[in-house]
């Protein structure tokens, strides 16, 4: 008997990386169960299929500040057995210390620049999916030691 697929909602604004992800991930055997373009939809997604883990990007539509983060936190409290991943280009310290401060099981924030190895990028989602963490080091050092002369900490 085989294990089912990990199913996966993608949120990520850019076209390109989102069928790129879904293809990717696709390729590897997980099962995407929706990908969208802004928080909103994300939210929406999960309500409806209520996946096993998400990816979730950081600056969004409307705004491009930080809807996916705020929709992540969102998604925490309201879904805590759904596993949230953070792909983002941009370390949001602020953000990402709220997302988690409930702890860091079943929760990941990798920046996209670091990531080298699809195998790995899957790994961590099947981690994060089962209560795991993945933690970028450049991210997660950013969430828990404030910059010299930082008046925001602690957030």
């Amino acid at each position: 008997m085989s294990t089912p697929a990990l199913r996966v909602v993608i949120a990520e604004d850019s076209a390109v990386l989102r069928e790129g992800l879904v293809a990717l991930l696709a390729d590897r055997g997980l099962a995407v169960c929706a990908a969208v373009a802004d928080a909103d939809a994300l939210l929406a997604a999960v309500a409806v299929h209520r996946p096993d883990v998400t990816v979730v990007d950081v600056r969004m539509p409307p705004t491009f500040t930080d809807e996916g983060l705020q929709a992540a936190i969102e998604l925490r409290r309201d879904y805590p057995g759904t596993g949230v991943l953070v792909f983002s280009q941009y370390v949001e310290t602020r953000y990402a210390t709220r997302l988690l401060a409930a702890g860091t099981a079943g929760v990941g924030y990798l920046l996209k620049d670091r990531v080298a190895d699809v195998a790995e990028f899957a790994d961590a989602l099947a981690r994060v999916a089962a209560g795991g963490t993945a933690l970028d080091p450049r991210s997660s050092a950013s969430c828990w030691v404030p910059a010299a002369g930082r008046r925001d900490w602690p957030p």
